[in-house]
């Protein structure tokens, strides 16, 4: 018999144990900056208001066709133009798959047949009815393209060679999945919330087919989707534009126009926040947040909530000196964590040195490492190198901290003897070097992909997935075997104590270290409502719908 799911009385488990999480971003609003009266900088000209202009640096966007883009700021530009079968939602403040073109689905008793019944009355803005044909049509192009994102899908048994046999439309109303395996709780429904399952016309894609891209060029700056905004245009390094979709079928969202100006310096988006001249300001640093809630105004305040993701140093093991255990060790004890947290991001971060966040099932709160230059030099003595070496370190423009946190770093491997040269690159070439294993040292962030402990393991730990673990050429057999077990395993108590065994062998034989959990930071104008509702869930989906503006 099967087991019916539906919203009203699904509660999943990673859910319960992400009310920490729920509860600090909860709190941190409360905290929240109103800045009182003082001199502000007269407003130029106020944004329209049905339009809501953000200031964002967007050089890190490669494409927005949902079954490619895999980019934070890229994934929340998608989450705006399409619907997927299911959605995470905060639910009397518990995080939840709640449906979304998937009403309700069943889970047959073999553990890996999932029916998933299509919602009626949803139409694409072609007036097209969605049916499980385009949801099938969705899932079978995204497994079949390939791209980075695609790994999410393959690791539930989806491939290019069998997904006709394993994706299937039963009728217009009812789409079948079958995974590889009877999978750890939710661990399905999670991966189904990521923007690479999002649904597309199949009408419009195959209107734009070219010799084997199934589109992609098309949908990389043209949207195809039922969400409430659809992409009007994409000039990169310029400005991305979005309309509200008047068939939405949850009705027309209250702003109209979403503008995004590409600003890469926060310098620029701080003076534009400031003018009126933009809604939102999406990357200031810290101390400009700090500096503006000195200044004590009325017409701007800052929203905050616990970011879903991780701030990390990696070393390839490709590199010579990098590839020794030792070496790697000493590098994560020389490095001034407090200094990171305190000096750059002023305390707008949480401390974190294993791969799972707080708050997270499977969670691990080992904080081993602090500032020990003299152990340091041991272990760089132990493994052959007393008089250090050079390496370079590469991160991208466009951050409010890493360049900073960079300079942290090379001032503290100075003192062992390791001799940094900092390199700064835009985001999208940074990342396509990162992902052919082409940097030795890289500091960048990794944003949870789906809100299961799985969605960590398997970047940081499995170097057979052609991800993090992976670019820094780290494979390490009993990572990879504890990620796959830890992935199946049903009992919950086992679950957790896999995790603390994996996190525990990457923290001290992996090729990170791990810098801290970002607090996700927003400056808007205080005419813009409905901001914290819209970020509750930080970048892992944002739902524009919530915002408005008053005045």
């Amino acid at each position: 018999m099967n087991r019916a799911h539906r919203q009203s009385d699904w509660r999943s488990p990673w859910s319960r144990l992400m009310m920490g999480v729920v509860a600090a971003a909860l709190a941190v609003a409360v905290g929240a900056a109103l800045v009182a009266t003082g001199s502000a900088i007269p407003a130029a000209a106020a944004t329209p208001r049905d339009t809501l202009v953000i200031g964002m640096s967007t050089g890190i966007l490669i494409t927005l066709d949902p079954a490619a883009v895999y980019e934070v700021e890229g994934a929340v530009i998608v989450d705006q133009l399409y619907d997927k079968l299911v959605e995470l939602a905060m639910v009397d403040g518990h995080i939840e798959v709640v449906p979304e073109a998937a009403e309700t689905w069943q889970l047959a008793d073999d553990g890996v047949t999932w029916t998933f019944f299509i919602r009626e009355g949803m139409r694409f803005p072609s007036g097209r009815p969605i049916t499980a044909h385009d949801v099938e049509y969705s899932i079978r192009r995204a497994v079949r393209l390939n791209r980075g994102p695609a790994w999410l899908l393959n690791q539930i048994g989806f491939t290019p060679d069998n997904v006709t046999d394993t994706v299937r439309a039963l009728d217009e109303r009812r789409l079948q999945l079958r995974v590889s395996q009877p999978f750890a709780p939710n661990l399905v429904l999670s991966i189904l919330t990521f923007p690479l399952t999002s649904i597309v016309d199949r009408e419009v894609v195959e209107a734009h087919l070219t010799a084997g891209d199934l589109a992609t060029d098309y949908l990389k700056d043209h949207s195809a989707g039922s969400g409430p905004y659809r992409l009007v245009r994409w000039e990169p390094n310029q400005i991305v534009e979005l309309e509200a979709n008047p068939t939405y079928w949850r009705g027309a969202p209250p702003i109209r126009r979403i503008i995004i100006r590409d600003m890469p310096e926060p310098s620029a988006q701080r003076l534009a926040i400031e003018r009126g001249d933009i809604d939102v300001a999406w990357s200031l640093t810290p101390l400009m947040r700090k500096e503006l809630t000195a200044q004590g105004r009325t017409d701007l305040r800052v929203v905050r909530v616990p970011g879903h993701g991780i701030e990390y140093l990696a070393m390839n093991v490709k590199y010579e000196p990098l590839s020794h255990p030792k070496v790697r060790e000493a590098i994560r004890w020389a490095i001034d964590y407090d200094a990171i947290l305190d000096d750059i991001l002023l305390g707008e971060a949480i401390p974190l040195q294993t791969f799972i966040p707080t708050g997270y099932f499977g969670h691990n709160p080992a904080r081993p490492y602090t500032r020990d230059v003299e152990r340091a030099r041991q272990l760089l003595a132990e493994a052959g190198y007393p008089n250090g070496f050079a390496v370079e370190l590469v991160t991208n423009t466009g951050s409010a901290t890493r360049a900073d946190v960079a300079q942290i770093i090379q001032s503290n491997l100075a003192d062992i003897g390791i001799r940094v040269q900092i390199t700064l690159m835009q985001a999208g070439p940074m990342y396509e070097k990162y992902r052919e294993q082409g940097l030795q040292m890289i500091v960048a962030g990794w944003g949870v992909d789906y809100p299961d402990p799985d969605a960590l393991a398997k970047p940081f730990a499995d170097g057979s997935v052609r991800q993090l673990a992976w670019r820094n050429a780290w494979y390490d057999e009993e990572a990879t075997r504890l990620t796959a077990e830890a992935m199946v395993e049903r009992n919950s108590q086992r679950r957790q104590a896999l995790y603390q065994q994996l996190t525990e062998l990457v923290l001290h034989e992996g090729p990170f270290a791990i810098l801290y959990q970002p607090v996700n930071a927003w400056v808007v104008r205080s005419n813009v409502q409905g901001f914290e509702e819209a970020a509750a869930l930080g970048t892992m989906h944002f739902d524009m719908t919530r915002v408005r503006k008053a005045g």
